[in-house]
């Protein structure tokens, strides 16, 4: 591949105007001083080389098609006499077996274009784009029986799957794929899918029959999957929290129905858990229809499980807390109503199950992907998950303290003098700095740093007397932290997407140190490469600009 010199580094429109691009972000000054969409900027290094492996393969197919015909031995003519015995002309009728391998040399060589039979060894771009999803989306469920996607395989594979379905689903996965290879062709392919996909989404909705259909609400769900993949800046949060809000109003039409299905009790339980996060992430209120319905399953459901029963309470604190952040009543109430929820919050640990607590691990050696001294192993991804749900909610919830505080010292007269709230905020401030290092802790292992632990073969009743230590032996090597350059993607998905919003949280605090957002940063743009989102680099890019200004102060 020769060099071909240094390309331009400007946007495509600075270079069709052959203009000077300034290159800021996320949009140079050209672009919005003329009001146009700016593209964003090539990367100079692979740019500098041209590709030529077609005009290779070309050449290196020519060559092989020539020296077939040179080496083709001559069939040998057959004898015209007749044989004379019935035996004889059975055996003489048929081909020897050198002669069928050779007749059909002849016709593999005489194929003008053997691209036929190199793209049957080839999965297609549709094919690695499914796989691209299901390898680091679709998680089945094990200790615990939640996952996350794990009733895409089911529907997939039955025989008369919408269309609709299998649209939405390739084109989010398309998407990631086109941003975890950097291929504009395949993002082209993506947003193909994607207006198809939601045009017949769009058809499907429109009659109450299809509305209520578990394809159309996933349809919608994957929808919001792809606004995440191509998030441009932080307002691309309102185009996914509208496919959210249209998911919302399919579960208020599928009503306690969907209650009696298994998948569609799978689908329920997800949506209502990125229902919470997105008004959590937005402070917005939560729609009180989906409240509703949520404790009508709660009645139905069963809580023998082991940990159901507290994940049904730690939701109802994260609703309290959401509620909290829309509260408009007078700081000391606010602050009183904080500290209470923040208290229930903290007993809540003593209701854990054993199953549930991880091993805290001290570090050896200091380590680029590691953050702080020590790291965490859980027993199962989606526990992992609530842990860091939990502390993100305690994140939020001190926050407002802080900033309730803040509010009502500076009032006149003021609600709260020095002696009082100085020693609550340094208490806020310590509770935050331990959430955030215990989310940095959680991403060794989510990350595929430490393996998660094989599934215990007991029942899941029984499963609420087993412990970690039971499951994991620390000396293990399996259980070893592994360096960067040991491990790339887990063996099996852990949910590394559901860390980006509690790692965003813990560098996004006024009070995080320095190098813990720097860390966040560069944890932030590894998963936005490994898990083909956008959303990631937005966020880690928004960090990046808070660590400047803060700099600067």
């Amino acid at each position: 591949m020769p060099n071909v010199g240094k390309p331009s580094k400007g946007c495509l429109n600075c270079r069709e105007r052959k203009v000077k691009c300034d290159q800021k972000r996320p949009s140079c000054s050209q672009c919005l001083r003329i009001q146009k969409q700016c593209h964003g900027y090539r990367d100079p290094l692979n740019m500098m080389f041209k590709n030529e492996s077609d005009i290779v393969a070309r050449k290196a197919r020519i060559r092989y098609q020539e020296l077939s015909r040179a080496r083709m031995p001559k069939l040998p003519s057959r004898h015209r006499s007749q044989p004379s015995d019935p035996e004889s002309t059975s055996s003489s009728s048929r081909p020897s077996t050198w002669e069928f391998s050779n007749q059909q040399i002849l016709k593999r060589s005489s194929l003008s274009n053997l691209e036929e039979l190199t793209w049957e060894l080839i999965p297609s771009i549709e094919d690695q784009a499914i796989g691209f999803f299901f390898s680091n989306y679709v998680i089945p469920p094990t200790i615990v029986p939640r996952g996350q996607f794990d009733y895409l395989t089911e529907l997939l594979n039955r025989p008369q799957t919408d269309r609709v379905l299998h649209t939405s689903v390739l084109a989010a996965g398309l998407a990631g794929l086109g941003n975890a290879t950097k291929c504009p062709q395949i993002m082209k392919k993506a947003r193909e899918e994607y207006v198809s996909a939601l045009s017949m989404t769009n058809k499907a909705l429109q009659s109450a029959q299809t509305a209520k259909k578990d394809s159309t609400l996933i349809s919608v769900l994957m929808l919001g999957m792809y606004e995440n993949f191509t998030y441009q800046t932080k307002r691309s949060l309102m185009s996914w929290t509208k496919h959210i809000n249209g998911a919302t109003a399919l579960l208020k039409l599928r009503g306690t129905d969907q209650f009696y299905d298994s998948i569609g009790v799978r689908i329920f339980q997800q949506l209502y858990g990125t229902i919470l996060l997105v008004c959590l992430q937005n402070r917005a209120e939560i729609p009180p229809d989906v409240s509703d319905l949520w404790e009508e399953y709660t009645q139905i459901s069963d809580y023998t499980v082991s940990g159901k029963e507290w994940t049904r309470i730690m939701v109802r604190y994260m609703r309290h807390a959401i509620d909290l952040t829309k509260d408009s009543s007078d700081s000391a109430s606010i602050v009183a109503t904080s500290l209470k929820l923040d208290k229930s919050l903290e007993d809540l640990k003593a209701r854990i199950p054993d199953i549930w607590k991880y091993e805290i691990v001290p570090l050896k050696e200091p380590m680029d992907t590691v953050y702080g001294n020590f790291y965490h192993i859980y027993p199962d991804p989606w526990i992992a998950q609530m842990w860091n749900n939990l502390r993100s909610v305690r994140i939020v919830l001190h926050k407002v303290i802080c900033e309730q505080l803040k509010r009502g010292s500076a009032q006149s007269p003021a609600l709260f003098v020095s002696p009082e709230w100085n020693p609550q905020m340094k208490l806020s401030e310590a509770l935050m700095m331990t959430a955030a290092s215990d989310i940095c802790a959680s991403v060794p292992q989510i990350t595929g740093q430490i393996s998660f632990p094989d599934p215990p073969t007991s029942t899941p009743v029984s499963a609420n007397t087993i412990t970690l230590p039971e499951l994991v032996d620390c000396h293990d090597p399996k259980y070893q932290l592994r360096t960067a350059t040991k491990f790339t993607i887990p063996p099996r998905p852990t949910g590394m997407h559901h860390l980006i919003w509690p790692i965003y949280a813990a560098g996004e605090m006024e009070i995080c140190p320095n190098d813990m957002r720097k860390w966040a940063i560069d944890r932030l743009y590894d998963l936005g490469l490994k898990l083909g989102t956008r959303q990631a680099i937005i966020l880690a890019e928004d960090l990046k600009e808070k660590r400047t200004r803060d700099s600067v102060k």
